[in-house]
């Protein structure tokens, strides 16, 4: 991967970044209250500022590349990148700091979850609360995602560990995965150092598998093809949280995290794995010995399979947004923007 880098719109570190694919675009937010556009030449292009608050999620609309919404404390601003000295509306219905807002498929809802363990889900025909989701997580709701495919379905996940599937139309909790349960190793010290707190949820285009980003390091890979996320596999990912997971195509996805690092994974590979392990229980069959069966020889040997390359980079990673992947890259390789501790975007081509 070769490396450059965005400098001069942020004083303080950049939390949050939006990848445009039509326009070539990026948006950051950051500490400092301000929310820069990028053009596809790198060059900062405007700024939005809210002094005194962070800006902590930012998103391009796919279907109208010239909208942004974003979100500064509690409100989330709608803003139009030809004009971007005030906004188009705000929602201000959120009563805690948001931390991240997503758009469903046909870009009819918005929803933002926030400090105080609700999402609120918007109607953007008419720009007012269509629900309010709550009582079901105990600590911050950190990320939020609809379900490609599914109209009424969303995910929420959050500090106290759960995966939340929600029909928002009621709303009503549809079901639950507590990562404590599918991550828990008794006895093990780091798990209690470490717990798999759910920082960020990522779904590939087709909705077929879902990837979160947990404290612990690991990212497990849910099948979505039923009702209910099933949990497949889990892969052993960075040496400390995980911030990020992106997926950009249905088996491939990025993740980063504390460790500095930004790997690529090519899930795809998993058969390969499995054939692995299959043999090894065949193995055990005539032996008699446990050999590769545990849960944590399977973790590892989909790691191995599944892992394409890991860059190391200078610093922790806050977000991951990509270009390129969709119509409009122009022939271009894809890009991986990245927004860590400093003042700067590190752009990376995949290649």
């Amino acid at each position: 991967m070769t490396s450059f880098k965005l400098s001069g719109g942020h004083t303080e570190t950049i939390l949050t970044l939006s990848a445009q694919n039509k326009t070539d675009q990026l948006a950051s937010g950051g500490e400092d209250g301000v929310l820069c556009l990028w053009s596809a030449d790198g060059r900062l292009a405007a700024k939005y500022n809210r002094p005194g608050v962070e800006c902590t999620s930012v998103l391009f609309s796919k279907e109208k590349p010239n909208l942004i919404y974003a979100a500064f404390g509690q409100e989330v601003v709608m803003l139009d990148t030809l004009r971007m000295t005030d906004p188009i509306f705000v929602f201000k219905s959120n009563q805690d700091e948001v931390n991240q807002v997503v758009l469903d498929s046909k870009e009819e809802y918005l929803a933002a979850c926030d400090d105080g363990c609700e999402i609120k889900v918007f109607g953007l025909q008419d720009r007012k609360v269509f629900k309010s989701l709550r009582y079901q997580h105990t600590n911050i709701c950190s990320t939020a995602l609809f379900r490609p495919n599914r109209k009424w379905e969303l995910f929420s996940g959050g500090l106290d560990c759960r995966l939340v599937h929600w029909d928002f139309s009621k709303p009503k909790c549809l079901n639950q995965l507590n990562m404590q349960a599918i991550q828990a190793t008794p006895g093990d010290e780091s798990y209690m150092l470490n717990p798999p707190f759910i920082h960020h949820i990522s779904a590939s285009p087709d909705g077929s598998r879902f990837a979160l980003a947990l404290e612990n390091g690991r990212i497990p890979i849910l099948d979505g093809k039923g009702k209910h996320l099933q949990h497949q596999h889990t892969l052993h990912a960075h040496g400390q949280g995980v911030s990020q997971v992106l997926f950009f195509s249905d088996s491939s996805l990025i993740s980063g995290g504390n460790d500095c690092f930004v790997s690529q994974w090519d899930l795809s590979q998993t058969k390969d794995a499995q054939s692995v392990l299959d043999d090894g229980m065949t193995s055990m069959d005539h032996t008699g010995q446990e050999g590769n069966s545990t849960e944590e020889n399977n973790s590892e040997a989909f790691t191995r399979a599944c892992k394409v390359h890991s860059y190391k980079h200078s610093s922790k990673i806050n977000w991951l947004a990509m270009s390129g992947t969709e119509e409009g890259n122009h022939g271009s390789s894809p890009k991986i923007f990245v927004a860590d501790q400093s003042t700067e975007i590190s752009v990376l081509n995949l290649t």
